[in-house]
């Protein structure tokens, strides 16, 4: 008996096990599979079992497993009371599942991701099990909830609308240790958007569709080939006259044509008003400094009151003038139509002042 376990000792030091470590992954064999465990054969170290919630991971790597099958999974508990090791498959596809998100952001790969839910900051994903989130900020252009007012529960409503959807996105701020995820739908487009904004150059005419409409101008969705961009119609270019609500010239779905008048680090802007006549080029042919006129009150803000003297032409009656004879000015309303004087002209700034007679 002696030289049996003296033999046995000699064996172990000259072949000693290598025995697994809580949280190493180890390989083995499966060598059965029932509905809440799976048994693995681990070969001289013994068997390991896999229990309940550890069976399940992102991959959905259980419902392939046959027997006989070669299978990775993490140490959990190396000595459970029935003698397994007791090993996660979930774990372990973690540990894969994160290895490959620092490789993705690395390379800037795109990757797909489905939408979870939605808060008012943005979408929160899942990408093989893990959790992440996608900021409303991150979010391409036919992506972006732009709610008239910025209503923050009429931008949730849109955001839930994206549930069950999937979206290609590139990983910009992946931490295991804080278990935090960040993606990006805008980052997972630039490349494509590039080469479509450098298709373009300043001068060019585009047809478009209004896909929002904001207190300083309105978007517009334009493109070629079935590819897309966004371009920014400023206030000031949606009409040779002063505009101060754009909301009164258009409204989301509408169609126009536009002008390219700047291309900055991927943004393009453009100009509605640079496709018309500007009516200030042949204002003296219309109007002069003295010449009595009739017009309609247009609007009434801190500025003065804005005339409309001709379907292209707007006035400003200062408030300097209607603090000189305020008596004249109390009647008159939005809508309303008076005789008015030129006091100037200036077709380069586009004003015209005038004064109630």
């Amino acid at each position: 008996m002696a030289k049996d376990i003296n033999i046995m000792e000699s064996l172990l030091q000259n072949n000693p096990l290598d025995l697994p470590v809580i949280g190493e992954d180890i390989k083995g064999k499966v060598l059965d599979i029932g509905t809440n465990a799976m048994y693995v054969d681990l070969g001289p170290i013994g068997t390991g079992v896999v229990l309940g919630e550890e069976l399940h991971d992102g991959f959905g790597t259980i419902k392939t497993l046959k027997k006989g099958d070669e299978v990775t999974a993490t140490v959990i508990t190396t000595n459970t009371a029935d003698g397994y090791i007791e090993l996660s498959l979930r774990q372990a596809s973690e540990d894969k599942v994160w290895d490959d998100l620092f490789a993705k952001q690395a390379s800037e790969e795109p990757v797909d991701v489905k939408i979870i839910d939605a808060n008012k900051g943005g979408l929160l994903i899942s990408i093989n099990g893990i959790s992440g989130f996608l900021p409303v900020s991150q979010l391409a252009y036919d992506h972006y909830p732009r709610v008239d007012g910025g209503d923050k529960t009429k931008i949730l409503g849109r955001l839930k609308e994206y549930t069950g959807d999937t979206f290609r996105v590139a990983i910009i701020n992946v931490n295991r240790e804080e278990n935090k995820l960040i993606v990006s739908e805008k980052a997972a487009r630039k490349s494509e958007e590039m080469n479509l904004v450098n298709s373009y150059q300043k001068g060019d005419t585009i047809e478009g569709e209004v896909t929002g409409v904001v207190d300083f101008g309105v978007f517009v969705k334009f493109g070629k080939n079935g590819q897309k961009l966004e371009g920014l119609v400023h206030i000031s270019e949606l009409s040779w006259q002063l505009v101060e609500n754009p909301r009164d010239l258009y409204k989301e779905g509408d169609k126009v044509k536009a002008q390219v008048i700047e291309i900055v680090n991927g943004k393009v802007s453009l100009s509605i008003k640079a496709l018309t006549e500007d009516p200030w080029n042949k204002i003296a042919e219309k109007f002069s400094v003295d010449q009595v006129v009739e017009g309609q009150v247009a609007r009434m803000n801190h500025f003065g009151i804005f005339v409309q003297l001709d379907p292209e032409v707007r006035g400003l009656v200062h408030n300097s003038e209607i603090e000189k004879d305020r008596p004249k000015y109390t009647e008159l309303k939005e809508g309303s139509t008076a005789q008015f004087k030129i006091l100037s002209i200036d077709p380069q700034e586009h004003r015209i002042s005038l004064a109630l007679i």
